[in-house]
This record gives C-alpha cells, structure tokens and sequence, in this order.
C-alpha cells in the first residue's frame, strides 16, 4: 500500500501522464533489437512475389491457410501435416495494419529495428489516446493511474517484440478514437461524433478483427455513461456500430476471410461447439495474464495436473479480487462500463487463443477498473489486513513487476528465432538437400519447422523438396516396423494431444478407424482412435523402401532435429520425447 500511495502522488503532477508514456517508450526500446520471424518473413514473400499487386498484397498479408482444397493438398504436399484439416483456414482481413506492413518493406526492408520503431510509434499514439479517454472518463488520480496500467503492462512486450502483430495497436487506436468521438457527442453534443465514432470503428475492423471488442466498452456507455433519455433509445443510438459490424462481417466472409478446421484459432460462429468448450479456460487464463505476471502464453504447454491449478488459481483470484474491490469502486458509475469492456474484450481474444500480445483490449478496460479500486484505497485504506494485501499485491504487480517485465518480454522473439536456428542448423543448406524428401517421425510441433522452411524460403536458401512429419507431441513415441516400407507410430497419450500439435485440425472434426489419407509418396492409415476421436495409432506405408536413396529420417530433440534410422522388419523402437 506504501508503493502505491507514493507512486500516486508521484504520477499527479501536471507532467504525470506525459511521463508515464516516456516512461512506457523507454520500457518498449529494447524491442528495437527483437529479431523478425515467422509471420514476417511470409509477409517479406509476399511482397517481394505481389502478384495481384498491392491491392493483392493488402488481401493476402494475413492470410496464412485460405481453405482451398487445392492450397491445403500442397501444403500438406509441402509441410507433410497429413492430419491437417481439409478445410484449414486461417485468413484474417486487415487492410489497413496490411498497409503499415507494405509502407515497412517498401522503404526499409532490410532492418527489423525500423519495422519496429514504427510499431512503437502507434503505441505512443494509442497511450496518447487513452491518455485523453481516462481523463474524460475517469477521475484525475484514477485516470493517471489508468494510463500508466496501460502503458507499463508487461502483456504488450510480446507484441511489440513481434511486428506482425501490430494490427492489435493499430486496431486500438482506431477504436479508442472511436469512444471519444461517441463520448464527446453523447455528452458534449459535438455532432460530427455521430459519423465520426463508426467511421474510427470501421478503421478499426480493417485493422483487426479484434476491434469488435470495442463493442462492449460502447454498450457499457451507453448503460451507465450517456444519460440522456431512457436505457432503449441510448441503445438504438449504438446503431450505426452495429451496421459497421454486419457489413464488414458479410463483406469479410463473402471474400474468403475467416477460420475453419483449427483447433487453435476457433471461429465462434463457424464452430460454436468448439469456442464454448474452450472459451472458460481460456478466459480465466487470459484474466490471469491480465491481472498477474503469469503469461498465458504458457497455457499449451501445462501438462493437465498444472492446467487444473491454474484454472482454480484464476477463479479464486478472480472472487477474492471482486471481493475485494466491489464495495469500494461500485459508487463510481464507470467502473460498470470498464468491467464490462473487459470481460466482453475476452471473447473474440479467447477465439485465437491464450497468449498475452491479445490483451490490448482486455487490458483497456482492466486497467482503468484496477485504478479506481487503487484511487479508492489511497483515498481511504481498506480496514482489513486481508484486503490491504490484496490492492498492494496487485499494485506490485501491475505497477512494480509489470515494468521490469516489459523490457524482457520485449525480446520474447529472442527466443523462438533461438529454436528455428536450432532447427534450422539441423537440417542441410547444401543444393544437394533440395533432392531429398524429410521424414520426421517425431517432433515437439510442426510450428517450427514451419517457421525453417519460410524464413528459408524468404531467402532463398535450399530446402527439402517435401517433408513428412509422422507425429507430434511432447511424449516418447512407439514404432513398429511391419514391412519393408511400412511404419506404425503410436505416441505417448496419442495424436493431437495438445493444443500445440491441434493448430491445424480442430477436435469438432474427429478421426475414425480406417481413416486414410494419401500424399505422393505415402499413406497414412488411422488404425486406432482414443475415446476423443484422435488417432492413438497410425501406419504410414511408403511407396519405396524406408532406407531409399533421397529420403532423410531425423526425430525431433529439443527444438532441433537429430538423425534417425527407422528399426529392422519386426522390430519396435521408442523415440525419445522430443522435449
């Protein structure tokens, strides 16, 4: 309680929230020297080919699976994801956080710390931003204390180590422009808000889908905010946002966009079944990356016994917080509509998935319900010793270890360039490779494999014409050789077991025995299913001898690949867990 009163009187001063901003930017510099990865390096392909020019560009940057059958045989040709769902989509709209991407590689291509001062760039205007919405919507101190939640939150190191996600920025500035138009007109009458405020949402959605979050914030204005008239015709005014929203829906599923057949990107309106199942873990993971320095990032690799912990730690958190905190923000009308923006914030995050770089918009509504619980505790400290130690656990740990954490986490992409260089050293550059058709019988996950062969590709260095990956997983992996030229391979707790190895096949869409899928040179037949519809055992017959000049066998270790050799007709072998 000591740190936050001082802090609070500290962050009052007339140049409180410009500092807090530098503050937040000199936080966010150490994502200068982040590595690109993954997505950027498929973006960096693209518009090198641009073969629809830079519209088509615009259509494509986030388009990573498009459904077509014919697109999925290639890749499953290409990537050997025999599993992958037919229908695997994952192809998001964003033209406008596309055109930041083309403005980066066409005037700076080569330097990934220009890519990412731009991103810093429209953090600064996103703080700038909620800066003015907590002044108009909050009390002074709260409204200090609000942006510097915001702006010193370790979740957005992820993001800004990463420039393929600045669309969620990008999206946030549009749609807090958004609340202050509609604020500004509900209660100031300032008239252009009326158009202004759909027209900042729209900009919003072009960005990113995930400005539908800014859906909750506006119904929460409307309940508590704007006082005029009753509750019904407050609603009906929210109109024109719902038209933006069914517009660019019909417009974004008539033009292809949208998920399908994924198990971690999980349309709620395309498979509902499958987003409610997952959607309570995933929200109380999410609200504890919010509310502590846990990430949820981690949440695939929990094996089920931590999931459990960490599912009942989010939920005893979550009612000791209210607890806590309702009786002393309930008398301030906002804390309605932060809340509520939070918690609805959490349903389109929740469809991609865990992972902190999506809690922008969480964090909006959090931070500014965290800082009225804060102001109401440095106006008056809470009587019991229990509730001082909630509010000054969480001030310490949003406002003392969140920003020692954000430089860290600024560099997360350290990391995975750390495992695809592991991997990618394990496989050969010479020409020679470019003849010869990968077999990896067992690997942690196809993700980074995946990443080897785009960065590969965006550089022209030489790949293997095809890979098969037989199994994925984080266990050991039973194979029995039959023939010559025929493998079963039953991992530890079976296929798909997690959702790391589910990204490209969702679990609405089942295996049954006798399952069979073809590739060029092999065929993958189910022969046994656990109670889930996974595979449990798998016979994969090649069309020549195992041993046959230009196939390569390697299994996963670590994030890298070693050499295998397959086991002697009759023999059963088990591979090691790759991790």
């Amino acid at each position: 309680m000591r740190f936050l009163i001082w802090l609070a009187r500290r962050l009052e001063a007339r140049w409180g929230a410009r500092a807090v901003i530098a503050v937040a930017l000199v936080l966010s510099l150490p994502s200068l020297f982040a590595p690109l990865v993954a997505d950027e390096h498929l973006q960096a392909s693209r518009w090198r080919d641009r073969r629809g020019g830079l519209v088509g560009f615009l259509g494509d940057c986030f388009v990573f699976a498009s459904g077509d059958l014919a697109e999925g045989r290639e890749r499953m040709e290409h990537l050997g994801t025999w599993w992958a769902a037919p229908d695997f989509r994952v192809a998001f709209w964003r033209p406008l956080s596309a055109a930041t991407h083309a403005l980066d590689l066409a005037l700076w291509p080569g330097s990934a710390a220009l890519m990412h001062a731009h991103t810093l760039l429209w953090l600064a205007a996103l703080l700038a931003s909620l800066a003015a919405l907590f002044r108009r919507l909050l009390p002074p101190r709260a409204a200090i204390l609000a942006l510097a939640l915001c702006a010193w939150d370790d979740a957005r190191g992820g993001l800004l180590s990463w420039v393929a996600n600045r669309h969620a920025l990008i999206a946030a500035v549009f749609s807090v422009g958004a609340l202050l138009a509609h604020d500004r007109w509900r209660r100031d009458g300032w008239r252009h808000g009326a158009w202004l405020g759909p027209l900042l949402f729209a900009a919003g959605l072009l960005s990113s889908e995930m400005a539908l979050a800014t859906t909750g914030l506006l119904f929460g204005h409307a309940l508590w905010i704007d006082r005029d008239g009753p509750r019904a015709r407050r609603l009906v005014r929210l109109a024109p946002y719902l038209l933006v929203v069914v517009a660019w829906q019909a417009i974004y599923s008539a033009s292809g966009y949208g998920v399908s057949g994924s198990g971690g990107y999980v349309h709620p309106l395309h498979d509902p079944r499958g987003y409610l199942a997952q959607l309570p873990a995933r929200a109380l993971v999410l609200a504890l990356g919010q509310l502590t320095p846990l990430a949820s990032d981690f949440w695939p690799f929990y094996p089920p016994a931590a999931r459990l912990v960490v599912v009942a730690s989010a939920i005893a958190l979550l009612l000791v917080v209210a607890r806590v905190a309702w009786p002393r923000v309930a008398s301030e009308r906002s804390s309605r509509l932060w809340l509520l923006g939070a918690a609805l914030a959490i349903l389109p995050v929740a469809a991609a998935g865990p992972g902190d770089r999506n809690l922008v918009f969480v964090g909006i509504g959090a931070s500014a319900a965290l800082a009225l619980l804060f102001d109401a505790s440095v106006r008056e400290a809470p009587s019991s010793r229990g509730a001082r130690f909630v509010v000054g656990a969480l001030a310490v740990f949003n406002l003392a270890l969140a920003p020692v954490l954000l430089p860290l986490k600024c560099l997360a992409n350290f990391n995975m360039e750390r495992m695809r260089a592991e991997a990618d050293k394990s496989v050969p550059r010479a020409p020679s490779v470019a003849g010869e058709t990968l077999v990896v019988v067992s690997a942690a996950t196809e993700g980074t494999i995946f990443f080897v062969w785009t960065q590969r590709e965006a550089a022209g260095v030489p790949m293997p014409r095809g890979t098969r990956i037989l199994s994925t997983g984080f266990g050991p992996t039973s194979v029995s050789r039959t023939d010559a030229v025929t493998l079963r391979v039953s991992p530890e707790g079976g296929f798909l077991a997690g959702e790391m190895q589910r990204l490209m096949r969702s679990p609405s869409q089942p295996f049954h025995v006798n399952d069979v899928v073809e590739l060029s040179d092999m065929r993958a037949t189910v022969v046994a299913i656990t109670d889930g519809g996974r595979p449990r055992t798998v016979e994969f017959r090649f069309a020549t001898p195992l041993e046959s000049v230009g196939r390569r066998w390697m299994r996963g270790e670590g994030m890298g690949l070693v050499p295998w050799t397959p086991p002697a007709v009759g023999e059963t072998v088990v591979v090691p867990a790759p991790l």
